[in-house]
């Protein structure tokens, strides 16, 4: 039942509210020119590829210990409590887009 109340919220906050966030571009950093301007970044330094403009970081960012329902933010291979995130790092040192 848990899961189910779960998922029904999860899917209303990216339906309803935060679902742009998520699948759109971030104009500023991402237009075409500026993708290019990475990709040609990342080639000088020796990447094989001429368009690669990013890279896909995936992160445990640790944090204090919660006082209640502790499992929902432990990380069994860090041993550590943690946000999980997956993020699209940019050669400047920007998050382009993030998940978590």
């Amino acid at each position: 039942m848990l899961s189910l109340i779960i998922n029904h919220v999860m899917d209303n906050i990216y339906d309803v509210v935060h679902g742009h966030r998520i699948t759109q571009w971030n104009q500023d950093i991402l237009n075409p020119g500026a993708l290019r301007h990475y990709a040609d970044a990342i080639y000088r330094k020796g990447a094989a590829l001429d368009n690669c403009f990013g890279f896909i970081d995936g992160t445990a960012r640790p944090i204090s210990r919660p006082g209640e329902r502790q499992r929902v933010v432990c990380n069994g291979h860090k041993r550590v409590h943690a946000l999980k995130f997956q993020s699209l790092a940019l050669p400047n040192g920007l998050i382009g887009n993030l998940y978590s």
